[in-house]
Order: structure tokens, then C-alpha cells, then sequence
């Protein structure tokens, strides 16, 4: 259950990152949705990194990231760097 907990919440921190840095809409965010149609382009991208970085106290690997597609891929790169 703990495991579900700190996912759910990697999600959550996650969509409101992209919420709050670029005024992605909520509503559009979800696992599935392409980085780039959401308007994530790679700086954009890195900014993002940078401040889930800061907010979940962890350490992102930044070189070549943006060959990540959708949101549900940056999800899983942050659950694997916990």
C-alpha cells in the first residue's frame, strides 16, 4: 500500500509541477500524454527536472532525458531515482 501511496504522490507532484511551471492545464496531463504536445519542449523539460528535483529532494539524471516521451515515462525515470 505504501508503494501505491509514493506513486500516487510522485504522480501528483509531478502534474502539478507541469501545472505550475508552464500552465499546462490539469485536465490535459495524464500518463499518456506526449511531452511535447502538452508543450513540454526539452528546456522546458529540464526546468521541470529541476524543480521535482527541488520539491521531492531527489536527484534527477538530466544528460538525454528528453528522449523520454510521455509523462508516464518521467514518472517512472523519478520512481526509479527514489
Amino acid at each position: 500500500m505504501e508503494m501505491i501511496s509514493e506513486l500516487y504522490s510522485i504522480i501528483c507532484d509531478t502534474y502539478k509541477t507541469m501545472n505550475r511551471t508552464f500552465d499546462v492545464p490539469l485536465e490535459s496531463i495524464t500518463l499518456d500524454s506526449d511531452l511535447k504536445e502538452i508543450g513540454i519542449d526539452s528546456l522546458s523539460f529540464v526546468v521541470i527536472l529541476m524543480n521535482i528535483e527541488s520539491r521531492m529532494n531527489i536527484s534527477l539524471p538530466m544528460d538525454g532525458n528528453f528522449t523520454l516521451k510521455t509523462v508516464g515515462d518521467v514518472v517512472n525515470m523519478i520512481e526509479s531515482s527514489k
